[in-house]
């Protein structure tokens, strides 16, 4: 039998606590990833959700290199550094949600600001242009996904598995914010 790692120990109760609200009927988990990069050493874990109402998902993700297995197993630790995992969350959109990105930001602001850097990211697939005077060129229809990264700054380790629930009901507060600025456009339109 082997010793789990910080990250062995934190994937298990992150793992259990968005089983546990899927089988609540809060969230429904859409993917699961578990990987090793053979290359870089590096493993990853993630899970995506939705609520079963949204349009939008969420992704919560965590990453643990060498060094951080190095440091836990051999005390091989750099100055100021000690190992653990990296923690990031990503809310993907429908493009269209970009109109609300402000009032997006503010709310993701108002809850994450402190512990993570808040990022906002768009895409859409396109049409090159053929060149001057000829046909072509621009969006397709507005599909794309606008994605929020929210990038925890410190890493976390097992001190911080009491805090599991409590980040794990602020990240479906979260999905709960991107539908509802779905929703709302969507009345508004219904209303004109």
């Amino acid at each position: 039998m082997f010793d789990p790692t910080i990250f062995d120990n934190l994937k298990v109760v992150l793992e259990g606590h968005l089983y546990d609200l899927d089988a609540e009927q809060t969230i429904r988990v859409i993917g699961r990833e578990d990987f090793i990069d053979l290359a870089s050493m590096k493993r990853i874990f993630s899970m995506r959700i939705r609520r079963d109402e949204g349009c939008c998902q969420a992704e919560i993700s965590m990453t643990s290199v060498l060094s951080d297995f190095a440091g836990e197993r051999f005390r091989l630790v750099e100055p100021g550094e000690r190992p653990g995992a990296k923690l990031t969350l990503r809310l993907d959109m429908p493009l269209s949600h970009c109109e609300h990105a402000a009032e997006l930001h503010r709310a993701m602001a108002d809850r994450w600001a402190e512990e993570a850097r808040i990022r906002h990211e768009r895409s859409a697939e396109f049409v090159p242009d053929d060149g001057p005077g000829l046909s072509g060129g621009g969006l397709l229809d507005e599909k794309g996904v606008y994605r929020i990264h929210i990038e925890f700054i410190r890493k976390i380790d097992e001190s911080h598995i009491g805090d599991m629930e409590s980040l794990l009901a602020h990240l479906v507060d979260s999905l709960v914010d991107a539908d509802e600025a779905g929703e709302r456009k969507g009345r508004a339109r219904d209303s004109e």
